[in-house]
């Protein structure tokens, strides 16, 4: 399209509604509180890529009678592909100077799906949680709603051509034909949200829905009840202050996008609705301040998301005044790019006589990208020292008078040995321990305390740490692989039996992920000792009975839990074990406090299994690092105590205290680990050569497997 046609086709207000969409999401990704809900934004942008996609379709359709497809992809690739590319080579330059290592590595990755219009599966696949904490966020993470835009613009205009020219359909029929596309998408998007919610919120079929929002209301002619102007222009006003009332309400506790996000959406078809007319939202959109901030709003969104990241990941957490400037920079750099590389590209007169020339230019940009990124992949920094570390070995407490020292069966690089001497007085080294733990697990933590002393000292990140810190995000417990621990959405339970299934004794794990951490320890002594152990976990699904964030209608996680409790029942085992992340409150649980919460639900669960159980153990949660594990120590390779949690920041010990008065009122056992991976001061993330946590919470594989001795003494006395 040459400028006299895009000036032709102008619509301020519509520019002025860009501008609202990319403010709302920079509030949000700058995590100001008013606009929790600023994600919205994008859902706006939808909305306007589908009114404005089918609007030019159908007066090319009206003009020539057909759609060139090249011309169509041509004109995209001009409008889209030099800024995104140029964004992409930014952030792996800048990136490559203030990451991590491992940070890079991921990085890279993501450029390559970014460069390739698939950054939605990636993103989807890695399993990152767009509205809540997950891996380290990536600077390149907005990039998914250009993939959903791209992959609706390679099948879009095809199924128009199909719809019009070829089965003739009339512009109300259209219209019929769009609805039923209208109404399973968004079916398929309500059905997803629950089920898989974030493949919901990722994906082209249930986010197309959105799109043809706006499809239709420019199949219609751009507007309804055209002669009705005080009623367009208030619904525009409404539809206005709806989509910022939703930005503000809205928080990473909706469930997104489904019925939740039809709210925007139609608010955002009631201001394309109202056009300018007198009244209306137009008056607010066309203002001098929202056309530049509209014209530049692509550039601002692609431009703003690396700036905050990639701040906030070399100098932490950033101020309010601090997030202000990056704002202001991103805005400025993108004003920069418009100027010197979005405009001129777009209505270059070279590009805009030939579609072939387009296309290969929107190509060429994509291969630099993957290029680029696929150098950075190949050219890794470092991600360990030259220090090589001996395999740690725990000593196993035989009595109180004496300790005998044993190497964990830990799958390590190394066979060499750190000695120890024996004790000779098992100590607690915490009011806990003393407290929770039977005579001889106490000695164990007493005879291993020197072990976690040295760990805090331990300064480099070792050459043959193990896992690696590349390989860490995959150390996870057999059950992953195995599909056993089901993903949020999913609520009929999935029996996974492990250790000797003929066994005479039986187990059952119960919990969330920070149940299913244990498994390679409970997996290992149920072998030596012969049992069955029979695994129930689930993500973000606590053995507690509480809502939680993800569940907060009590929905998934219930229906799961009630499951797992009937298949104890018919199971009759001789031990559950219960253990869970340390939750906060959710919605509904208002004026309790977490620890309130937490209790109630316990305790519900736990008069639920009593009757159909020999033995109940609740494990204590373990200690939470205070960074994502693997990437703070990639950024500190030589100062591995940068990454080490004090035991104040590592416990909640008011949660643990919930669980010790609930196991003594229903007389079941009750053990802290926090002593098992903790000194009385610090919680090292390295002990020997093992990395102890994948993430910011979870325990490798590995390290559970070199806690499997604490373990078997836990649940041996358990079933005594």
């Amino acid at each position: 399209m040459g400028k006299a046609e895009a000036s032709a086709r102008f619509r301020p207000e519509i520019e002025g509604l860009r501008a609202v969409a990319v403010l709302l999401v920079l509030l949000y990704h700058a995590q100001f509180d008013v606009m929790s809900g600023g994600f919205v934004g994008v859902d706006v942008f939808f909305v306007l890529s589908g009114f404005l996609i089918t609007s030019l379709l159908l007066r090319e359709l009206d003009r020539t009678g057909t759609i060139s497809l090249p011309a169509f992809w041509a004109r995209r690739a001009r409008r889209l592909l030099p800024a995104a590319g140029l964004v992409v080579l930014a952030t792996l330059v800048v990136g490559r100077l203030l990451l991590d290592g491992l940070s890079q590595g991921d990085l890279a990755r993501d450029a390559i799906a970014a460069s390739s219009f698939v950054a939605n599966y990636r993103f989807l696949n890695v399993g990152t949680d767009y509205l809540a904490e997950g891996r380290a966020a990536s600077p390149l993470l907005h990039y998914w709603s250009l993939a959903v835009e791209e992959q609706f613009y390679l099948v879009w205009p095809g199924l128009m051509l199909l719809l019009v020219r070829f089965a003739r359909l009339a512009r109300r029929s259209l219209v019929a034909v769009l609805a039923l596309m209208w109404v399973a998408t968004l079916l398929l998007s309500v059905q997803a949200t629950h089920d898989r919610p974030m493949w919901a919120f990722f994906m082209l079929p249930s986010r197309a829905w959105e799109l043809l929002s706006g499809a239709m209301i420019a199949v219609v002619g751009g507007s309804l009840w055209k002669r009705a102007d005080g009623l367009r222009a208030v619904l525009g006003c409404i539809g206005l202050g709806t989509i910022i009332g939703t930005a503000v309400a809205y928080d990473e506790s909706t469930a997104f996008p489904g019925l939740a996000a039809v709210v925007p959406v139609v608010a955002t078809v009631a201001v394309i609705n109202a056009g300018v007319v007198v009244g209306g939202p137009g008056a607010l959109l066309c203002i001098r301040p929202m056309q530049w901030i509209g014209a530049r709003s692509y550039a601002i969104y692609l431009w703003h998301f690396p700036v905050l990241l990639l701040a906030a990941n070399r100098y932490g957490p950033l101020s309010i005044p601090a997030r202000i400037g990056l704002l202001l920079a991103a805005v400025g750099l993108a004003a920069l790019s418009y100027w010197l590389i979005e405009s001129p590209i777009r209505f270059a007169s070279a590009l805009v006589a030939s579609s072939s020339r387009s296309l290969v230019m929107g190509a060429s940009v994509a291969l630099v990208g993957v290029l680029a990124a696929t150098v950075l992949l190949n050219n890794p920094p470092r991600l360990s020292t030259d220090e090589v570390a001996a395999a740690p070995t725990l000593v196993t407490a035989t009595s109180n008078a004496e300790a005998t020292t044993t190497t964990a069966r830990v799958d390590s690089a190394t066979t060499s040995t750190i000695p120890l001497p024996p004790t000779t007085m098992p100590r607690a080294n915490t009011a806990d321990a003393s407290h929770d733990n039977p005579p001889e697990l106490a000695g164990l933590i007493a005879a291993n305390l020197p072990l976690l002393e040295q760990a805090v000292a331990i300064k480099k990140v070792p050459a043959n740490l193990d896992p690696s810190l590349g390989e860490s995000s995959k150390d996870l417990p057999q059950l992953y692989a195995d599909e056993c621990i089901l993903d949020v959405g999913v609520p009929e339970p999935k029996e996974c039996v492990y250790g000797d299934p003929s066994g005479s004794v039986t187990i059952v794990l119960f919990g969330d992920s920070h149940a299913a951490q244990w498994m390679p320890a409970i997996n290992q002594v149920a072998v030596d000792h012969g049992w069955k152990l029979v695994v129930h976990t689930k993500k973000a699904c606590p053995s507690a009975e509480i809502p939680t964030i993800k569940d907060p209608n009590r929905t998934d996680c219930a229906h799961w839990r009630e499951a797992v409790i009937a298949e104890v029942a018919a199971l009759r085992p001789d031990l559950v074990v219960m253990s869970g992340y340390r939750y906060q409150a959710a919605p509904g649980t208002e004026g309790r406090s977490p620890d309130e919460v937490w209790r109630a639900g316990t305790e519900l669960t736990v008069s639920k299994l009593l009757p159909l159980v020999d033995h109940l153990l609740l494990i204590g949660d373990s200690a939470t690092p205070a960074h994502l594990t693997p990437y703070c120590l990639a950024h500190n390779l030589t100062n591995v105590p940068n990454c080490v949690a004090s035991r104040d920041e590592a416990l909640r010990p008011s949660r643990l205290a919930v669980e010790r008065e609930v196991a003594a009122k229903y007389d079941i056992d009750f053990i802290p680990t926090s002593d098992w991976m903790c000194t009385d001061s610090r919680c090292p993330v390295i002990v020997g050569n093992i990395l102890m946590y994948r993430d910011d919470s979870h325990l490798t594989a590995t390290a559970a497997r070199f806690l499997s001795p604490y373990v078997e003494v836990a649940l041996v006395h358990a079933m005594t």
